[in-house]
């Protein structure tokens, strides 16, 4: 069931994320690469590692699948806190799938962050831009205001300034 979703979503390309899936990894040669973490005391590939297949340009897009995912993961707990009561011994399956959802929420996330550091640089721009315009704004004022006492100062004593224009 996992596997068809996470291939409907075209999560699943590659060909080391189909033997993760379905449980073919050699987890000896990870190890020695230092590509695995520990996944409810699983050993699984580094979600971090696992490059994206879908770059989606709307964030919306993204969140709904957030929503969607995050509503199965806390439906994977609430399955596995039952597993857990009436079967303790018996709830890999419940925990794989739990698993999974979680490994696509990271995914998913991952996908976000480019443009939650598109919005970031935007707005930090915005605000250097309207730091600036408000330095001009000081500056033409001051300009003004130096204007304004050189024409009061020409006019009240023209021979003063044109001494200091002439020299």
């Amino acid at each position: 069931v996992d596997r068809k979703r996470a291939e409907e979503q075209g999560l699943v390309e590659d060909d080391q994320a189909n033997r993760v899936l379905t449980g073919e990894v050699a987890v000896a040669s990870q190890e020695e690469d230092g590509d695995v973490v520990g996944v409810f005391g699983e050993i699984v590939e580094d979600p971090l590692l696992v490059p994206l297949i879908n770059n989606v340009d709307e964030p919306t897009e993204i969140r709904d699948t957030l929503k969607k995912l995050n509503r199965q993961v806390v439906g994977g707990f609430v399955d596995l806190v039952n597993e857990l009561v009436h079967r303790p011994l018996d709830n890999k399956k419940c925990r794989d799938e739990l698993s999974h959802n979680i490994f696509l929420m990271l995914q998913e996330c991952n996908k976000f962050r480019e443009h939650q550091a598109r919005e970031v640089l935007i707005e930090t721009l915005e605000n250097t831009l309207t730091e600036q315009q408000e330095h001009m704004k000081t500056l033409k004022f001051q300009i003004e205001k130096a204007d304004a006492t050189l024409d009061r100062l020409r006019r009240c004593k023209p021979d003063i300034f044109e001494n200091a224009m002439q020299e």
